[in-house]
């Protein structure tokens, strides 16, 4: 299945950038602060060419990543995708054989929607990155733990963090019910939120019965952040 995605998702990016004229490649990408579209696509494609050579000590951080970018600095679009087109397989192969981690495969579909949001294009169909989402969402919500708890509603699928009681019985005469807050929101939404690409604001904005307090905060996994992001056209 992650291989499907990864692949999937570079044709997707591949096709949305290779005819961006230079302004188009300039354009900064509000999710990703100090970051061109260039920039973005050279990371990718410096990712695939890393994984590809097993060259992953630091990985994720900065540093890698850095490094991914100033190769590319200067380089033409075409040749960038070049570059992943001869090393999209091999990096598809790795997170399937689980060689490197399943993040590889979400920093793809997160950037994919990063671009995406930058030009003003469409939102990525449904069947290229939704079931792998469905396991980040289910990570993120068993991973809450106490009191209120959490229940996101998504999709046609309901998802209860691990000390939620549950409607099976309700409290008795004269108890108040337990500390719950329930959200609901469209999955592309949501998947953007628990990747840090919407603000605090963005969030509360969601479908919420109960507080969304603390979740804008906690349910984002690289942090909350208050910077509001474009939203991609509508289909």
């Amino acid at each position: 299945m992650f291989d499907d995605a990864y692949r999937s998702g570079h044709d997707r990016v591949a096709a949305l950038v290779a005819g961006l004229d230079a302004a188009g490649l300039a354009r900064e990408v509000p999710a990703c602060p100090g970051w061109t579209v260039r920039d973005l696509v050279a990371h990718l494609a410096g990712t695939a060419t890393d994984v590809a050579a097993r060259r992953t000590t630091g990985m994720p951080g900065p540093a890698w990543t850095a490094a991914q970018v100033e190769r590319g600095a200067g380089r033409s679009v075409g040749e960038l995708l070049a570059e992943w087109d001869e090393h999209a397989d091999d990096a598809a192969r790795a997170i399937e054989e689980r060689r490197v981690p399943a993040g590889v495969l979400h920093d793809l579909l997160v950037h994919e929607g990063d671009l995406v949001e930058a030009l003003g294009a469409e939102t990525p169909p449904w069947d290229g990155w939704a079931p792998a989402a469905r396991l980040v969402v289910r990570q993120v919500v068993r991973g809450i733990r106490g009191s209120p708890s959490l229940v996101v509603r998504s999709a046609g699928i309901e998802w209860r963090s691990p000390d939620d009681p549950g409607d099976r019985r309700g409290p008795a005469a004269g108890a108040s019910r337990p500390a719950r807050s329930t959200v609901t929101v469209d999955f592309y939404e949501l998947y953007r939120g628990l990747h840090s690409r919407r603000s605090r604001a963005q969030m509360r904005d969601w479908e919420w019965d109960g507080s969304p307090e603390p979740w804008v905060d906690a349910l984002p996994v690289f942090g909350p952040r208050d910077d509001e992001q474009p939203l991609p056209a509508a289909s």
